[in-house]
């Protein structure tokens, strides 16, 4: 009679775990499964101008600020919030040309930013990793250093329809990560996993014998990540996203 108090309280308990577990592994499908809310179109049209406003600089790389605003520059924001900068300022261009040599013999410059990163971009802060994430039945996963490198990436072949003297470009830029770990934590970053690239659409006027050389304007993120099992097990791993936020263009003739 005793023995079968204790299965039956036994049964019972690896019942309730075994809902409990259920339960809870429902709970954070449908919370990881929700749709990120997206950004009021109004507030970021008029968040973008601000940098305008503001005379806030663009820095192409860490030893390389550029002004948005001066002779023979114009910066504007489009009317789905991407900031444009296009500039045949000399002294701007022959700076440039010093710090990197793809800029040499350079005569004009423009570039083209996705409007929900323009705030990353622009933003002259050091980036901070303070946020943590529980992701998954009894883990949690935490970002603990890391650095954020705004700079651009390799050449590549633009996607183009010329018409006369008019440059139409339609790119979709994809973000890279390092392994799954770093897809699984890229929310943390502000980055959507299922968002697997973007697409980029922009047209402006060429004069006769330039040539466009693209790269793509990119967020590199370096970080260590840490992933605790069980309350109590620990593991570390370092890990990169590269994610491109837009296009340069390098114009010669």
């Amino acid at each position: 009679m005793k023995n079968s108090r204790v299965s039956r309280f036994i049964v019972a308990l690896v019942a309730c775990i075994v809902v409990g577990g259920a339960g809870f592994l429902i709970f954070w499908n449908v919370n990881a499964e929700e749709v990120m809310p997206e950004v009021d179109q109004a507030k970021l049209l008029e968040s973008n101008k601000t940098w305008i406003k503001t005379n806030t600089s663009l820095t192409m790389e860490p030893n390389l600020v550029i002004p948005i605003k001066g002779n023979n520059t114009v910066t504007t924001i489009a009317s789905n919030g991407d900031l444009i900068l296009d500039t045949t300022n000399r002294a701007v261009l022959a700076k440039m040309a010093t710090v990197n040599v793809k800029y040499k013999d350079m005569n004009r410059f423009r570039v083209r930013v996705f409007a929900n990163k323009v705030s990353t971009v622009m933003n002259p802060a050091a980036f901070q990793y303070t946020h943590d994430n529980i992701d998954g039945f009894l883990t949690s996963y935490s970002i603990t250093k890391g650095t954020l490198d705004k700079s651009a990436g390799p050449a590549m072949k633009l996607q183009t329809r010329a018409k006369e003297q008019t440059l139409k470009v339609n790119e979709k830029l994809e973000t890279v990560y390092s392994s799954g770990l770093a897809e699984k934590v890229a929310p943390m970053l502000d980055i959507d996993p299922e968002v697997s690239g973007q697409y980029l659409e922009d047209s402006f006027n060429l004069t006769s014998g330039e040539v466009v050389t693209a790269y793509p304007r990119e967020l590199h993120y370096q970080f260590s990540t840490e992933k605790t099992s069980l309350a109590f097990f620990k593991s570390d791993s370092d890990e990169e996203i590269t994610q491109p936020v837009g296009l340069e263009y390098v114009i010669k003739k």
